[in-house]
């Protein structure tokens, strides 16, 4: 199990390269940002700890860089461990052990924790405590700095309500509106040297989805097309639509997988299983139902039923 502590004072938490470095630099969820501002003065003036925090929402919005920030912002330390890392109690407690006062510590998946494991963090969380058993002694509660636990989860609906009670804060993560991601893609497109004209701009925004992670992958593709592809520095008409060529992207990010996904549903005329359209698109049921299915389903193009995927 790897655990990463990051000292705030001499190095940009959780960065590597492209992730915003502080609130002003993320963009989107100002509704949590307002919020966590506040948090993190209150700890400051009263020279404690934030509230434990719970982020949800779909992988690639930014839950890991907003942890990052509010270590960086509040002067305070973060560890950070991925849930399914956490095998033993003993293993969570060793974590627990090691924080200092007001340090962060950053779980993601947090779902996928254990309930024995959960059972250990309800009592650190509210309390400060963990109980060791002693074999001469019996149950021994022991003291821990006091802490912050930020949890990140995907699937917010798979955990236990005891665990989400001790929670002071539960932020949802939304996607990008339109004009954030046209200023997102720019700022990432100027910061690789390339321009393109406002109307452009709105166009090439149309075919990615709205998730962070997506559009910074994208704006990528856009610069090695044309660094590789072309000898300009400013994308035009002619260059957008060779790059949409290329890549076979089409809007809102679909690719021939998604359109692939489509044409078999088509052709069947009847509800199909997961398991069924995974062995015709070549790849395993995960991956159909955790990379393609939820873009179509948020385009309107399926809906999954009793009897299987249909369209609509």
């Amino acid at each position: 199990m790897e655990i990463k502590k990051i000292n705030t004072e001499t190095q940009a938490p959780i960065s590597n390269g492209h992730r915003p470095g502080d609130f002003d630099e993320f963009i989107g969820q100002d509704h949590i940002k307002g919020v966590i501002k506040t948090a993190i003065d209150s700890a400051k003036k009263r020279k404690g700890h934030i509230g434990h925090i719970l982020f949800s929402g779909p992988s690639g919005f930014g839950k890991t860089t907003m942890a990052g920030i509010i270590s960086k912002q509040s002067s305070v330390n973060i560890k950070t461990v991925t849930g399914y890392a956490i095998t033993k109690p003993a293993e969570i407690i060793s974590i627990l052990n090691s924080l200092q006062e007001g340090d962060i510590l950053f779980i993601d998946e947090i779902h996928r924790l254990r309930p024995n494991i959960e059972e250990v963090l309800y009592i650190a969380m509210e309390d400060f405590v963990i109980d060791m058993v002693m074999p001469e002694w019996g149950n021994v509660r022991i003291p821990i700095n006091p802490f912050t636990l930020i949890w990140a989860t995907t699937k917010s609906e798979s955990m236990s309500q005891p665990i989400k009670n001790r929670f002071v804060y539960h932020f949802h993560f939304m996607e990008y509106t339109p004009q954030e991601k046209q200023f997102i893609i720019n700022k990432y497109l100027t910061s690789h040297g390339i321009s393109t004209s406002p109307q452009l701009l709105i166009d090439i925004a149309s075919k990615v989805d709205s998730v962070p992670r997506e559009i910074h992958n994208f704006c990528i593709k856009i610069r090695d097309f044309v660094i590789t592809k072309t000898h300009e520095t400013h994308i035009t008409e002619s260059i957008r639509d060779n790059f949409l060529t290329h890549t076979q992207i089409d809007d809102w990010g679909m690719t021939p997988l998604h359109t692939k996904y489509l044409d078999i549903l088509r052709e069947a005329d009847r509800p199909l299983g997961l398991k069924t359209i995974a062995v015709q698109l070549g790849i395993n049921e995960k991956a159909v139902e955790e990379d393609i299915e939820p873009l179509l389903m948020k385009l309107g193009k399926i809906e999954k039923s009793a009897a299987g995927r249909v369209l609509i």
